[in-house]
Order: C-alpha cells, then sequence, then structure tokens
C-alpha cells in the first residue's frame, strides 16, 4: 500500500467568498456612512427653513384676528 504525505497548512487561508463577504460588509458600511454624511449637510438647511416658519408663525400669531 502507498501512502501519499501531504503538508496541512496551520493557518487558514481565506477563500474567495470570504473575501466577497468582507467587500460586501464594507461596501454597506462605507455607503452607509456616506448617506449617514450627505443627510447631515442637508441639516443646516433644514434648520434654516424651520427658523424662518417659526418666525413666519410668530409674527401671524402676532397679527390682529379679522
Amino acid at each position: 500500500m502507498k501512502t501519499h504525505n501531504q503538508p496541512i497548512p496551520l493557518t487558514r487561508t481565506t477563500t474567495e467568498s470570504e473575501s466577497r463577504v468582507v467587500k460586501t460588509i464594507a461596501l454597506f458600511t462605507f455607503r452607509g456612512l456616506q448617506a449617514v454624511i450627505d443627510a447631515a449637510k442637508e441639516v443646516p438647511g433644514i434648520v434654516t427653513q424651520a427658523a424662518t416658519d417659526v418666525a413666519e408663525a410668530w409674527e401671524e400669531s402676532r397679527a390682529p384676528k379679522a
């Protein structure tokens, strides 16, 4: 009977499917961060509009009733 010796690696190698999982998670993370950053850029505009609306409502509430 013949035997063949094959070395067994002691460290685990990353398979292609595992690297794809990491890439997919990274893409979702980066896209989520970009969405948060884009939303944060809109906050000053929203705050400005809210301040304008409150000021207009205040002025309208001070006007004499018809």
